[in-house]
This record gives C-alpha cells, sequence and structure tokens, in this order.
C-alpha cells in the first residue's frame, strides 16, 4: 500500500510540476476556460499544495519532517518564482502566499492528526497534591 502512496505523490508532484510551468494549463487539460464559477483561480493553489503536503505526508519518506517540511516551502517559492520565465505565466504574490499556506496547513492537519498524548508512566507515582487541596 505504501509504495501505491509513493507512486500516487511522486506523479501527483510531477502533474502538479508541469501544470504550474507550462504556458496555458487548461489547454493541456483539453480545456477552453476555467470550469470554476467567477473564474477566478483563488483557492486553487491551496488546494493543490494541501492536497501535495497531505499526499506527501502520509507516504512516510526516509527523510526528517523538518527537512521535509522545508522542501516542500522550497519547491512552493520556486515553483511560483520559475513562473516568470514561461510567458503568459507572471509571479504573483497571492499564489504564492496560497501555496505556502496550502503547505503549512496541511502539515499542520497531519501533526494534529498523528501527534500522541503524553505517555503516562505506570511506575511513576503522580505528583503529590497541591498546597489547598483536599487530600
Amino acid at each position: 500500500m505504501l509504495r501505491i502512496l509513493r507512486f500516487a505523490c511522486v506523479a501527483y508532484w510531477a502533474g502538479v510540476t508541469v501544470l504550474l510551468l507550462v504556458p496555458d494549463p487548461l489547454a493541456l487539460l483539453g480545456l477552453e476556460r476555467n470550469p470554476w464559477p467567477l473564474s477566478t483561480d483563488r483557492g486553487i493553489h491551496f488546494s493543490i499544495f494541501l492536497t501535495l503536503t497531505l499526499l506527501a505526508d502520509v507516504c512516510r519518506w526516509a527523510i526528517p519532517p523538518r527537512w521535509f517540511f522545508g522542501l516542500l516551502v522550497v519547491y512552493a517559492t520556486a515553483v511560483e518564482l520559475l513562473q516568470a520565465f514561461v510567458p503568459p505565466r507572471t509571479v504573483e504574490a497571492l499564489d504564492l502566499l496560497e501555496n505556502l499556506l496550502g503547505v503549512a496547513v496541511g502539515t499542520a492537519i497531519f501533526w494534529l492528526a498523528h501527534r500522541r498524548p503524553a505517555a503516562v508512566d505506570p511506575c511513576r507515582p503522580e505528583a503529590p497534591p497541591g498546597p489547598g487541596s483536599n487530600s
């Protein structure tokens, strides 16, 4: 199962890279116009990077989590900056912000879902009651 997840992650990551770095991603997908209501792309970058981060997190790559988070931040920044070299694409601060927010929220969701409560040591006595307790 992990192999399938990792393949899906790499395929998704490659697809995202292509779509973010081609002059007309809609044409590449066979679309003539933006299919989303209000013909805006607000939220799309956030969704793309949230999905990428969650997918990458569940794959449990053999990289320390902080490094992996850093890699995703560098990737999210680089892919937006590289759009300056792909006319008619442009670098947009809001897109970069959405990229980074997607990575941050995805990482937070994964961290919150997998954090464990502090283990209780049955051999260690509990702290004595403090002053003013009824014990």
